[in-house]
């Protein structure tokens, strides 16, 4: 294999149609993350390497600003790897930091690896309203507040180094950056039956202060509504790539697989099975790729956002689903490839909302 070649030939990972400096990084992308040699901690620092963290940064503050089709190309490509890693976090921390002048530190840290940051429990709304599990009450020793609930889960493949945290407040929404570990804050690890490390955030009073509250009121509000969009591209392009690794794995099954003494892909049923699968990812890639690129000209809106991530959910949820049953009993065995996207999807596709809450706001857009 050459270092530029794909890790698979099938047609529903690759695109040709793209543009070469495009699949280009593409390749660069899918190549860091195999010499990643299967450990999150590896792929992190792989990523780092190529300036995964850099990809979305503004150039007035450093960054390369490559745009939003690229960046949801890394969070694709993130998916089809299927490492745990607290992607989509550390994204929309950069994002909001990059609006922030006076923490240029913090984002120089972030967009070096240097500080992996999960969002616990749900992502930004596409309307920038919260429903985190999270309470805020005012902190009666200071100028800051307290933070007390329960969120998740988040992926922990990689160590985080501070949580965003999301909060309601009477003065508006609150966007909050508290290190670890920290004093009232527990990671509570989830059983990992496949899908990788999952945790979920305890918080008891955590005395967040008045310096560790990146964003609040209006200005939270717009850059809540704004992260919330490019957001729900991101996690439709992981999703995508989660089913993507799913299907790989399905067809190495039904093409390996001998049943009656032919192999299983001679029987029509698996076959017409299949290719409905592969049908509806490729409607959603191309759905998924067009709102990148909308997002790029500044006309993707949160109705079409919505939709796209209700789509992409219900899809990848019914691919995973169906991988298991293609799979047999081996299906459901932990270490199996379709057992992990599929308990993996299970938690992802409602990150961003309900498929059917989404759908109303689709259609009331």
């Amino acid at each position: 294999m050459t270092a530029m070649e794909p890790m698979t030939g099938e047609w529903w990972t690759e695109w040709e149609e793209e543009d070469p400096l495009f699949r280009q990084l593409r390749l660069t992308v899918r190549q860091a993350l195999l010499d990643g040699g299967g450990s999150p901690q590896q792929a992190w620092e792989a990523l780092t390497d190529v300036g995964a963290w850099e990809f979305g940064v503004p150039l007035e503050r450093g960054g390369l600003e490559l745009g939003h089709a690229v960046v949801s190309m890394l969070c694709e490509e993130v998916g089809g790897s299927m490492q745990p890693l607290p992607l989509l976090g550390t994204l929309v921390t950069l994002d909001l930091l990059a609006a922030v002048p006076d923490r240029a530190g913090l984002l120089d840290r972030i967009r070096a690896g240097g500080l992996p940051v999960p969002i616990p429990g749900r992502l930004p709304g596409l309307e920038g309203c919260l429903s985190t599990g999270l309470a805020w009450r005012p902190d009666p020793g200071g100028d800051g507040g307290l933070l007390s609930g329960t969120a998740g889960p988040f992926s922990v493949g990689v160590e985080p180094g501070a949580l965003l945290l999301l909060a309601e407040t009477s003065d508006g929404p609150q966007v909050s950056l508290v290190t670890l570990p920290g004093t009232g804050v527990e990671l509570r690890e989830l059983a990992d039956r496949g899908g990788g490390p999952a945790a979920a955030a305890a918080l008891t009073g955590v005395r967040v202060p008045a310096e560790a509250v990146l964003l609040r009121g209006r200005e939270a509000e717009r850059a809540l509504a704004r992260v919330g969009l490019r957001g729900a591209v991101y996690q439709a392009a992981l999703l995508m790539g989660l089913a993507a690794a799913t299907l790989t794995a399905v067809v190495e099954r039904v093409r390996g697989r001998r049943q009656f003494g032919q192999p299983l892909s001679r029987h029509q049923a698996p076959r017409l099975r299949v290719a409905g699968l592969l049908a509806r990812l490729d409607a959603v890639r191309w759905a998924v790729a067009d709102a990148a690129r909308s997002l790029d000209r500044g006309v993707l809106g949160s109705a079409d956002a919505a939709g796209l991530l209700a789509l992409t959910a219900e899809t990848a949820l019914d691919v995973t689903r169906d991988a298991v049953h293609l799979h047999g009993a081996s299906g459901l065995a932990r270490d199996s490839v379709v057992a992990s996207c599929y308990r993996r999807v299970a938690w992802e596709a409602l990150r961003g909302g309900r498929p059917t809450m989404l759908w109303e706001t689709a259609a009331g857009g």
